[in-house]
């Protein structure tokens, strides 16, 4: 048994997976038209290797994928279709180290197709190899079916060769014979090709070989010329390096002159704010002692208005004694007590108002007290306003001092063209000078930039900020001839009238970003309209991305992304550039604007504030003297008011004096007169103490105004120091500027020279491509010096100039032309010999091949003309090659008698004989070389009763080594199978049902022994 199961799955009427086992040596499959039984072939077919449609009875290879749902749970349509073939392979027929071998095939929806040996995915033509000269296979003869019944029918007999090839076992000879052939048809294209090349480059050897001889002697020049111009330049360097750390010595030095000036210039400024802060505590400080004087000299004024007071009363108790020790008559009494009253009132009217004018000068005092502290206190505010803007003037000139100064650096190193090479000074010098005509300038002098894309602009432009533009080609040779003649380097120039711009459309280009005189625009859109400006390094990265590499990006910190990928980047001097140096000087005099202006409106502001300082001060001053002319005024009233109210006291005394009893004024007057001295001395008492305490008072006056003469002369000494501090830190601030100015320019000679080091080395890599290092390892000694070594190059360059322009391609190019000559040449040889081995192989395996076919078709036709008489009973029939002298080309005729008729071709038979025919012709060919299995497609249906029966019956005989699968709706054939699948259709979707004969035939014997025992 060779085939052992087929499993379908998604194919044509067989959604879901069905598996058919084949354990008998015939096995039947049956069922009604329709019923999908021949799509089981069809599925053979297709595992097989099957790859023409029409074979599989459909429009396109979609058609072979079921369409219809199976009835399982959450079944639909499916993916994909796939047969799997397991044949046994325990003999090893097939070489493969497995018992079993399980050919499948899957189709997707999608048009991918897959084929599996044993679950190990291979390609389709590995499947047909490993069938090749078994019977099985697309073009075999294990799959019969009505189609190949016609193709031995056929009336051309050369349709017919395939399956005696397939059957003989010549197959892969005639595979490895077309193979060979296809590759001498290629050998004989290669031999043609190679002439035609060969040819070609008979004609291009000997230029090239002139060309290649000039270029190797331009060679020699060049590394010549290479060692020498590198060992120059290296020489430079290194003197270049000598300068650079000389020039880093002393800007080092310088900037710590800078930094130590600056440490003194903060220390000036904080001891003047420190000189300034105590000034005003003086002032305060004064201030009270004035507050205190002016309170002790009022109370000064008080104690002499007191003692005058108590002095006027001492004055009326002498008058009264006298006047007691006087006396006088009774009518004098009477008037005088009159006189006296009359004065009583009078005095009673000067006391009151005397007491009005003190309480209302009382509430005038505190109303200016009130108010002198107000002033007092806008005084100290409007004081300290003004020590604050003084303070701001005084760094607003500071600073515009210092910005002047760096704004005049920066102009004179532009004006003098710091940091350009020698050879653009001269040019712009003698331009300046009208020796040259057309020179513009630079191109740094002739674009402006804002200063947030100034190291953008500069990264976009690098060298060429410092060509020079010129009017025509004219200017710029006048220039170059200038500088031949002085000796005086190399510049680039570019024409207006020459240059044009060159942009692509995209937004945010550096020249957008580009101040210029529109007669510029060609030469600004030439060097800037393809280079693009983005923020960030992961902005330019994902932009050149997008872009595939094509574009030439810049961001804003100075990084490059140049087309094609690469990155050009690191730290940037951002002050140190020509654009940023102008653009900082742009930046300054727009600041200095500013700071100008500021500086005016802090004068103005400290002016006013200055003017109501001393509006305050004067207030409080002429306050504070109000002050004191009504203290004196207060005194006065006090005064008059004590005075007053004595002589009232006294006029009352007088009054009851003189209405007392003469007799008792008598006794009085003694005792009156001893109370008025007792009150007098008491008096005279108090007028000592309050002279004491005035005398203190006027010595506290002269403490305080000792002090505020000290205060006022400490606050002299400080301002002067303060003055001292500002006129130091003005001399500081000039050797700060000076420092300054000198540390720029050696900042500016030391980029001078970083750049001409970096032209050296640009020159190194844009014309050897060396860096310093590698620079370094060719180096030679220049042992005539400098000078002559200078000469000596301009003489190779003139040589090398006297050469033309060489081809250096050549040397390769003819290396490559002869080697490819001699290389054709041989493989014509080589060509030649395996066109040779070829026709030999190809005349080999032809001779094998007649060989093998004779044999096998005489076997064949041995076993045919056996085979029909057994299935017609009777008759003859023949295999005829139609040109025995070319056996594998000519047609095979079919010629046949059967019992009773005339020997004639196939083509006069009946239907039913023909095909007859052919079945036996089949069996002849299995009989020679049998096949593992052979599906045999209702090819019986055109046969009669017997005929069947007699297929059957020879189907039978040749199982032992042939294992045959029929499909059939004959009954004959039927009764000689052992295994019957039944193929039944519901919805579209076949089932199969299987039924074992023999086993079914075994139970009804067993049936039929039992009831003879049931009988009895």
């Amino acid at each position: 048994m060779y085939l052992k199961a087929l499993e379908i799955q998604g194919f044509k009427s067989f959604p879901e997976k069905t598996r058919l086992e084949f354990d008998k040596p015939i096995t039947a499959i049956v069922g009604p038209n329709g019923s999908g039984k021949s799509n089981i072939s069809d599925s053979l077919s297709w595992c097989l290797g099957e790859q023409r449609v029409k074979q599989l009875r459909g429009g396109k290879m979609e058609d072979i994928i079921s369409d219809v749902k199976g009835s399982g749970k959450g079944s639909g349509k499916t993916g994909l279709a796939q047969v799997s073939l397991v044949l046994d392979n325990s003999r090893r027929d097939f070489p493969i180290d497995s018992d079993e071998l399980t050919l499948t095939r899957r189709y997707y929806r999608s048009g991918e197709s897959e084929h599996y040996i044993n679950k190990r995915i291979v390609r389709a033509k590995d499947v047909t190899e490993l069938l090749y000269d078994t019977g099985l296979g697309r073009d075999g003869y294990s799959l019969i079916g009505q189609g190949r019944v016609d193709e031995i029918l056929s009336a051309k007999s050369e349709d017919r060769r395939e399956v005696f090839e397939e059957a003989a076992g010549i197959s892969r000879f005639r595979h490895r014979k077309r193979e060979a052939e296809s590759k001498l048809n290629r050998t004989d294209d290669e031999l043609l090709r190679a002439k035609d090349k060969i040819d070609e480059l008979e004609l291009q050897v000997t230029p090239l070989r002139e060309q290649a001889e000039t270029a190797k002697h331009y060679l020699i020049l060049r590394d010549e010329l290479r060692l020498l111009e590198v060992s120059l330049w290296l020489e430079q360097l290194d003197n270049l390096k000598v300068k650079n750390l000389r020039l880093f010595s002393d800007a080092e030095t310088s900037e710590t002159k800078i930094k130590e000036a600056r440490e003194r210039l903060d220390e000036l400024y904080k001891n003047a704010d420190d000189f300034s802060d105590q000034m005003r505590g003086k002032d305060n400080e004064a201030d009270r002692v004035r507050s205190e004087i002016s309170r002790l000299e009022g109370e000064t004024s008080l104690r002499e208005t007191e003692i005058a007071a108590l002095r006027a009363q001492v004055d009326a108790g002498t008058d009264n004694i006298e006047r007691i020790q006087r006396g006088g008559n009774s009518e004098r009494d009477e008037q005088k007590l009159a006189a006296i009253n009359s004065r009583i009132e009078e005095l009673a009217e000067l006391i009151e108002k005397l007491e009005a004018e003190t309480n209302e000068a009382n509430r005038v005092l505190d109303e200016l007290g009130n108010q002198a502290r107000g002033y007092e206190l806008r005084s100290n505010t409007r004081e300290t306003k003004r020590d604050t803007l003084f303070n701001t003037r005084r760094d607003a000139e500071t600073e515009l001092q210092q910005l002047r100064s760096r704004i005049n650096i920066l102009r004179e190193m532009e004006a003098q063209h710091e940091g350009f090479p020698r050879a653009v000074r001269i040019v712009l010098q003698e331009g300046a000078r009208k020796l040259l005509r057309g020179i513009h300038g630079t191109v740094s002098d002739l674009i402006k930039v804002d200063a947030k894309y100034a190291t953008a602009i500069e990264i976009a432009l690098g060298g060429a900020l410092q060509h020079i533009v010129v009017d025509d080609e004219a200017c710029a040779k006048s220039a170059i001839n200038l500088l031949k003649e002085r000796d005086g380097g190399r510049a680039t120039f570019l024409p207006l009238n020459v240059i044009r711009g060159n942009t692509i459309n995209f937004d945010n280009l550096a020249s957008d970003f580009v101040r210029y005189d529109e007669r510029y625009g060609e030469i600004v859109r030439n060097l800037l309209g393809r280079t693009v400006v983005v923020d960030t390094i992961d902005d330019a990265i994902e932009l050149s991305r997008r872009n595939s590499g094509r574009l030439r990006i810049v961001t804003l910190d100075g990084q490059l992304v140049n087309p094609g990928g690469s990155l050009t980047g690191g730290s940037v001097n951002r002050s140190g550039g020509v654009l940023s140096r102008s653009g900082e000087a742009e930046a300054l005099a727009a600041k200095e604007t500013s700071l100008d202006d500021a500086l005016r409106q802090a004068t103005a502001d400290f002016q006013v504030a200055d003017r109501e300082f001393s509006e305050a001060k004067y207030q409080l001053d002429t306050i504070n003297g109000e002050r004191q002319t009504k203290r004196e005024d207060l005194a006065r009233l006090l005064a008059e008011l004590a005075s007053a109210r004595t002589r009232l006291a006294e006029a009352e005394t007088q009054m009851r004096d003189e209405t007392l009893e003469a007799g008792e004024r008598e006794k009085l007057k003694a005792s009156e007169i001893e109370a008025i001295k007792l009150r007098n001395k008491q008096l005279e008492e108090q007028i000592t103490g309050k002279n004491d305490s005035s005398e203190t008072i006027r010595g506290n006056i002269s403490s305080q105004r000792e002090k505020l003469q000290n205060v006022l002369g400490e606050k002299i000494e400080l301002e002067g120091k303060r003055n001292k501090a500002e006129r130091d830190s003005k001399e500081v601030n000039g050797e700060i500027q000076n420092a300054e100015r000198e540390f720029a320019l050696l900042q500016q000679k030391k980029l001078q020279a970083e750049m001409e080091e970096k032209q050296i080395t640009d020159k190194l890599w844009d014309n050897y491509e060396l860096s310093p290092t590698g620079a370094a390892k060719i180096r030679t000694e220049l042992p005539e010096g400098v000078t002559k070594a200078t000469r000596q190059v301009q003489e190779i360059k003139r040589e090398i100039g006297r050469l033309g322009v060489p081809n250096i391609g050549a040397i390769e190019e003819f290396e490559r032309v002869n080697s490819r000559y001699v290389f054709l040449s041989e493989q014509q040889a080589d060509i030649k010999q395996a066109k040779n081995e070829l026709q030999r192989v190809i005349r080999d395996i032809t001779a094998e091949m007649e060989k093998i076919f004779l044999t096998e078709f005489a076997r064949i036709n041995e076993e045919f003309k056996i085979i029909f008489v057994e299935l017609f009973g009777g008759g003859r029939a023949e295999l005829i090659l139609e040109d025995e002298t070319d056996p594998l080309n000519c047609g095979v005729e079919i010629k046949a008698q059967p019992p009773g008729k005339t020997f004639r071709t196939l083509s006069l038979l009946s239907g039913g004989e023909r095909a007859f025919v052919a079945i036996a012709l089949y069996f002849a060919i299995m009989r020679v070389r049998p096949t593992p299995f052979c599906v045999l497609d209702e090819i019986e249906t055109a046969l009669d009763e017997e005929n069947v029966r007699r297929f059957a019956a020879y189907c039978k005989r040749m199982s032992d080594t042939t294992q045959f699968l029929i499909i059939t709706h004959r009954r004959g054939t039927m009764e000689q199978c052992d295994v019957l699948y039944g193929v039944t259709m519901q919805n579209g979707v076949s089932t199969v049902l299987s039924v074992d004969l023999e086993e079914a035939e075994n139970e009804i014997l067993r049936e039929n022994q039992a009831e003879p025992y049931e009988n009895a």
